[in-house]
């Protein structure tokens, strides 16, 4: 669970140093927040063939669920980790 919160965080701000945020748009943060999504499936279905193929493990809904969820839980805290500073910045909060 840490690695995949981790691993959305890590892409969230990856995503945000290619495509910084200009604003605080619901389409501004779907830029960040889709790719982690989009990603995090894929690392899910390789995760489900991997296992299926070569371990031979049945599948499991509630990890892959979670999974995901952790993933777009790391994507959000680094859009959180970006953003809070700025707005402080803009405000002169101390």
């Amino acid at each position: 669970m840490l690695v995949h919160f981790l691993g959305g965080f890590w892409l969230g701000l990856v995503f945000l140093y290619f495509f910084p945020l200009q604003d605080k748009s619901f389409r501004s943060i779907c830029k960040i927040f889709l790719p982690v999504f989009f990603i995090g499936i894929g690392w899910e279905v390789f995760e489900i063939l991997v296992n299926d193929v070569i371990a031979q493990n049945p599948f499991n809904f509630l990890d892959t669920l979670s999974d995901i969820f952790f993933d777009l839980s790391g994507g959000f805290c680094a859009i959180l980790y970006i953003l809070v500073p700025l707005e402080i910045k803009k405000f002169n909060i101390k």
